[in-house]
């Protein structure tokens, strides 16, 4: 009798181990998997999504607000799914970045930023018996609007000054940038966008990896009013004719406005405000046996001639310039002589050199200055040496 209990107990034995499944066989899951209770629970704004997922792979998506979701390890110990990672990612809308993590059974403000606005955190569970229910946790996400620097930038790209912002701030300055000949008239983000008066959503693009942003100052080109007066032979006394115009910074008087005149000084010059233009017409005198009219023309001069004065028969000094000249009409008394001096004042270091049909004999004073004279007796033809128009050129060396 005891010798077939014990045959029937060996074929049991038998048939039990050959119906179990191999440990390789088994699932992961088997043994009733571990679930873990994970709930955002609420967010003070700014944030564009939490995604969720986790490496035991039980759940992989977006969690919305006020959303509880699900993840599960396995309860064998020896498995590689008894530990399970449940990582959330949480994307920040532009302008915002996360500043806090809390809630139950969270350990606080423990987040990653990876970058791109983005965020993540992590919790660890391990397997437990079916009936054990790993800590629920609950999370809360707080956010602040990120803090740019506007940086100012001058005409010629030096730093004039910064002011801070978020998203929603007004952006007023009193930084003015100043540019010669132009008027500012408003900070650009680029080539084509204005800065705007608040901090928008659409400036966020301008800004580097450090929250900076540089804008630059537009400019308008200022346009001055010039008056044109319009001489005969040189500017003494009024002129004949006037007209106003405007001309913008940096151009020259239209030629147009000549009309016959040359520019007293020689050259018109560039417009850089609000001036007057005088302008001359030298008519020579007729040249006639028994005139006893007598002209001087001041033809050029170049950049070492400070200024030209005329005295005649030691009258007061007048000043002169390019293109005008001078005239006198002599007494009909054969004795009498007119005397026109001229006075020149040069650049320090530099010698008077004249040009003239007139003689060229130059003479220089103590005071450093340079005269030269030519002398009119009677009419024209009295002295061959009478040039009725006399003209001269300056230059120094």
């Amino acid at each position: 009798m005891k010798k077939r209990t014990l045959k029937k107990a060996a074929a049991l034995t038998l048939a039990v181990a050959v119906m179990a499944p191999a440990a390789s066989a088994l699932s992961w899951k088997d043994g009733a998997p571990a679930n873990y209770h994970f709930t955002y629970a609420g967010d003070n704004g700014g944030i564009a999504n939490v995604m969720a997922s986790d490496s035991n792979g039980t759940y992989s998506g977006e969690i919305g607000l006020g959303e509880t979701i699900t993840t599960q390890t396995g309860t064998i110990v020896w498995r590689d799914s008894y530990t399970n990672v449940t990582t959330f990612t949480v994307t920040t809308e532009p302008g915002y970045e996360l500043v806090g993590l809390s809630g139950t059974n969270v350990v606080e403000e423990n987040f990653r930023y990876e970058g791109d606005n983005t965020y993540t955190f992590s919790f660890t569970d391990k397997g437990a018996e079916a009936w054990c229910y790993g800590k629920d946790v609950s999370f809360e996400l707080l956010t602040d609007k990120t803090t740019y620097t506007i940086n100012f930038e001058g005409a010629d790209g030096d730093e004039l000054g910064f002011i801070t912002a978020s998203l929603g701030e007004p952006l007023s300055t009193s930084i003015v940038p100043e540019k010669e000949g132009y008027t500012f008239s408003r900070w650009m983000l680029d080539d084509e966008t204005p800065m705007p008066d608040t901090f928008t959503a659409d400036m966020l693009k301008y800004a580097d990896e450090n929250q900076d942003i540089t804008v630059t100052p537009e400019f308008t080109v200022n346009t001055y009013d010039v008056r044109v007066e319009y001489y005969n032979d040189n500017t003494q006394g009024a002129p004949e004719r006037t007209l106003d115009t405007k001309v913008t910074y940096g151009e020259t008087l239209d030629e147009n406005y000549l009309s016959g005149y040359n520019v007293v000084g020689g050259t018109l010059p560039a417009i850089t405000g609000d001036t007057t233009i005088a302008l001359v017409k030298y008519t020579p005198v007729e040249e006639d046996f028994w005139s006893r009219e007598y002209g001087f023309l001041y033809n050029s001069k170049d950049e070492g001639v400070e200024s030209v004065e005329y005295s005649i028969d030691g009258s007061d000094w007048t000043a002169i310039d390019v293109n005008e000249g001078v005239k006198f009409t002599t007494n009909a008394n054969l004795v009498d002589d007119y005397t026109i001096t001229f006075r020149v004042q040069v650049a320090d270091g530099m010698e008077l050199v004249l040009d003239s049909n007139g003689g060229n004999t130059v003479t220089q004073a103590e005071d450093g200055s340079y005269t030269f004279a030519f002398t009119r007796t009677a009419h024209q033809g009295y002295l061959d040496s009478n040039n009725a128009n006399v003209t001269f050129a300056l230059s120094t060396k």
